[in-house]
């Protein structure tokens, strides 16, 4: 992905401006909250260089390369940068009745086809769901993926 790409995106999902070197040729860096957003352009093409080096530190940490101390850490790609600060909302409302989906993981789970009431869903891809046919799969309450459910829908 294209810095200006890069910067579009994190400009909007975060609501913050981004800092440009004053060499346009170099890192690009946000500070949401109390962490630092950084990210590089790979050559020399400034904005029209491909991005590279996602990177995540807390504002107050600073890496100290004489021991070896390296703040933050690196993800890899701006999506995963961006809701590593901002995770996404929830998918599902507590109390939503949802299906589990008919894939491996489910089948694996043993939940397949199963319906269940959400009992807490906090955002970030998971949440906690009460099965309603009272077996003994993941002890009746558990988190599962939130790609793994859709909203169960009546016949009626």
């Amino acid at each position: 992905m294209k810095v200006k790409a890069v910067n579009k995106k994190v400009e909007k999902a975060l609501g913050v401006k981004v800092n440009h070197p004053p060499d346009r040729y170099s890192h690009y860096w946000v500070e949401y909250d109390d962490r630092i957003l950084s990210w590089s352009a790979n050559g020399s093409g400034g904005e029209e260089a491909e991005a590279t080096g996602y990177h995540i530190r807390r504002e107050d940490d600073h890496s100290e390369p004489q021991t070896d101390y390296f703040a933050g850490y690196f993800v890899d790609n701006p999506t995963q940068m961006i809701h590593a600060v901002k995770p996404p909302a929830p998918k599902f409302k507590v109390g939503a009745l949802i299906r589990f989906k008919d894939n491996k993981r489910s089948q694996r789970w043993g939940v397949e086809g199963k319906l269940g009431i959400v009992t807490e869903s906090n955002g970030g891809g998971m949440c906690k769901v009460r099965l309603n046919d009272g077996s003994a799969a993941n002890y009746g309450l558990s988190n599962y993926y939130e790609r793994d459910m859709e909203v169960a829908k009546s016949n009626l």
